[in-house]
C-alpha cells in the first residue's frame, strides 16, 4: 500500500488541527504580532521585486491556480490510471474535488479585508500548492529508483513549492494568516483522506472498476 503510515498521519493531522484552531483564535482576537505580520504582508506587491523575477514567479504562480492546478491533477490522474494505479488516481481526484469545495466554503466565512483589499482566508494558491506537492511526494517520488535522482527531484519540488509561496505572498489579496491557514487546512484535508485511503482502498480494490489496480 502506497499510503500506510497510520502513526505519522495522525500526528500531522492533530498538529495541523491544533495549529489551525490556534491561528484562527489569534486572528479573531487580533493578536498584535499576527496583525503586524498580516499588515506587513498585505502591502507586498510585485513592484517590490526586480522585474526579472516577475516572469519566474508568475510561471510558478500559474500552477497554484485555476487551469494550472487542473492540468497537474489531470496529468497525475491520467498517468496513474494508465499505469494501473486506478485507486490512487481516484483518490487524488476525490481529495482535490472535496477539498476544493471545502476551502472555498471556508473562504466565504473567513474572508476579511485589509488595506482596502479582500483577503483570501485560507489562501487558495498555497493551499493547492501544498496538496500538489504532497501528491507528488506520495506517488511520484517513491517511483524514482536512484537515490540521487530521488533526492534531486525532492529538492526541486520543495524549491517549486517555496517559489509558489513567494509568488502568492506578493499578491494583493493575500496576507500571512491566510497563507498559514492555507497550508494547515491543506494538511488537514490531506491527512483526513490519507486515513480514509488506508481504510477504504482494500474495499475499492474488489470493485469492478478498480480490479487489478495497485494501491
Amino acid at each position: 500500500m502506497l499510503i500506510r503510515n497510520h502513526y505519522a498521519q495522525r500526528i500531522i493531522f492533530s498538529v495541523s488541527v491544533i495549529g489551525f484552531i490556534t491561528l484562527l483564535i489569534a486572528f479573531f482576537m487580533h493578536n498584535p504580532f499576527l496583525s503586524m505580520l498580516d499588515n506587513l504582508t498585505a502591502q507586498l506587491t510585485f513592484e517590490f521585486l526586480p522585474k526579472k523575477w516577475h516572469l519566474l514567479l508568475n510561471s510558478f504562480f500559474f500552477f497554484s491556480h485555476g487551469f494550472g492546478v487542473l492540468l497537474v491533477i489531470f496529468l497525475l490522474c491520467f498517468f496513474l490510471w494508465g499505469f494501473k494505479y486506478k485507486i490512487p488516481a481516484f483518490w487524488i481526484l476525490a481529495t482535490s474535488v472535496i477539498s476544493g469545495i471545502l476551502v472555498h466554503l471556508l473562504n466565504l466565512f473567513l474572508r476579511t479585508e485589509n488595506f482596502g483589499h479582500t483577503m483570501q482566508m485560507p489562501t487558495y494558491g498555497i493551499f493547492w500548492a501544498t496538496l500538489l506537492y504532497s501528491y507528488m511526494v506520495i506517488f511520484v517520488i517513491p517511483a524514482i529508483q536512484k537515490f540521487r535522482n530521488r533526492l534531486l527531484s525532492q529538492l526541486m519540488l520543495l524549491m517549486s513549492w517555496f517559489l509558489i509561496f513567494i509568488a502568492n505572498i506578493f499578491q494583493d489579496n493575500t496576507q500571512f494568516s491566510g497563507m498559514l491557514t492555507g497550508i494547515l487546512f491543506a494538511l488537514i484535508c490531506l491527512e483526513t483522506f490519507e486515513i480514509l485511503y488506508v481504510k477504504q482502498a482494500p474495499f475499492y480494490a474488489k470493485m469492478n472498476g478498480f480490479k487489478n489496480s495497485w494501491y
